[in-house]
């Protein structure tokens, strides 16, 4: 159990994006800036999570966070997750 929610960590909701360097001037910048505060400079866009099969709620997550590796006890109903993100219309 968590004392205060760190946006990083994953543990229950999807973890933000850490922020990254610049690869001009080395500053760190916010994974949403599409241009660096500092030079100028477009940035390059971050990689996406890669899908898994979520036990929590029994459906594939676009962006997983650390529920997906418990599955919900045998005979119990399965949970709804309000961060879950459909890998698309199609797919879900």
């Amino acid at each position: 159990m968590c004392w205060s929610c760190n946006p990083y960590c994953g543990g229950c909701k999807p973890p933000k994006p850490k922020p990254f360097k610049c690869p001009t001037c080395n500053t760190y910048c916010f994974p949403e800036l599409k241009t660096c505060k500092r030079c100028g400079t477009v940035l390059p866009e971050l990689p996406k999570p890669t899908p898994v099969m979520c036990l929590y709620i029994g459906k594939m997550c676009a962006t997983p966070c650390n529920k997906h590796k418990k599955a919900v006890e045998k005979g119990a109903p399965i949970e709804a997750c309000k961060y879950h993100t459909p890998l698309d219309d199609n797919n879900d």
